[in-house]
């Protein structure tokens, strides 16, 4: 019993120091980063500046930074998401 446990307790702490940590506030995030959270279900909203510049805010309430390929690219994404991002809020400054 007790080996079975501390297998269950070693695989726990593994997979849980394989998992990718959410980025920090204020944090600049590459694209494919924020790509990954947009898919992930973590974002509640974005907002695009005309500058490539899209701010994504996470449920935690940590905002990060991207830079967008080109204009509207954080917003295709977005469709592309599908249900995991179809409660994200978007706006455009």
């Amino acid at each position: 019993m007790k080996r079975t446990m501390l297998f269950f307790f070693l695989a726990l702490f593994l997979l849980a120091a394989c998992a990718p940590a959410l980025p920090q506030e204020g944090e600049t995030i590459s694209w494919e980063r924020a790509v990954d959270l947009l898919n992930s279900g973590q974002v509640t909203m974005v907002v695009q500046a005309h500058s490539l510049e899209a701010t994504l805010t996470l449920k935690s309430g940590v905002t990060v930074k991207t830079i967008e390929p080109t204009i509207d690219a954080i917003f295709a994404e977005i469709q592309k998401c599908g249900e995991a991002c179809a409660g994200i809020v978007q706006a455009t400054e």
